[in-house]
Order: C-alpha cells, then structure tokens, then sequence
C-alpha cells in the first residue's frame, strides 16, 4: 500500500497528521518488506527525525495495525512489520532473514479455515544459509 493512500485515509477518517507522523508511516512502508523490528524502525525514524520517541512509533504501529494497514508480530521477544494479509514468514534461524511465502500457503490457511481456525500469522522456522533464490520470491502479492 502506498504512504499517500494510508495519509489519506487517515485524514479521511478524522486524525491528525503531523510532519512527525506522516513520516513514521512514511518509514513503516517504505521498511514493511523487510520486516524490521520496532527498535530497528525506530532507529530509522531517529537517523531523518532526531527525538522521536519508541513509544510515538509503537502507538503509531498499533494505529496502523487496528486500522487494517499492516500487521505486527512477535518474534524472539522483538515486534516486527509485516504487510497485512495471511501469508507465512519463514524465519531462517541461521541467516537472521525472514522470508514471505505468499501463495505458499492458501491451501493450509482454506484447510484451517474449513475446521473453523483462522490463521493471522503463520511463522515457520528454517535453516536456509545453502537456501537458492527462488525466482518465485521476487513477485510479492
């Protein structure tokens, strides 16, 4: 999702927009692939925008999040982005990286969803340091 829509909406829906938090959101999208974590992001923040405390970027994250616009989970104790719709994060434990597996997934989450359970997050766990790029990998949904 685009930064412009996300302002506009917010606009839209009656809440401030300061320079402060346009560029949270601005940053938010613009690292939301790479699944940062709330620190990292906040150090981001920090290098364009001296002073900006964690907790503004944590309450705007949760804004987000409750409006529908990402996703945040919890791994290894930190909070990382995540763009919002159901897909698995493969977490490669010896690399550090975190890779998405967008259409990976769907029979998993429709054969869950048939026995009543509804997946929000799928995180599987790795080891993938002899792991090949897959071409598949580039197109994001």
């Amino acid at each position: 999702m685009e930064t412009s829509m996300v302002l506009a909406e917010l606009r839209r829906r009656g809440y401030r927009l300061t320079p402060q938090r346009a560029l949270i959101i601005e940053e938010i999208f613009r690292n939301v692939e790479k699944h940062v974590s709330l620190r990292e992001l906040h150090a981001i923040i920090n290098r364009r925008l001296p002073g900006v405390s964690i907790s503004t970027v944590h309450q705007t994250l949760k804004l987000l999040e409750g409006l529908g616009f990402i996703k945040l989970f919890e791994l290894d104790g930190k909070l990382h982005i995540d763009k919002p719709h159901v897909h698995a994060n493969i977490v490669c434990r010896d690399t550090g990286e975190i890779i998405d597996a967008d259409s990976d997934v769907k029979a998993i989450v429709e054969s869950l969803s048939e026995r009543g359970i509804h997946p929000t997050n799928i995180i599987v766990e790795a080891r993938c340091r002899d792991r090949k790029e897959n071409p598949q990998e580039q197109q994001k949904t």
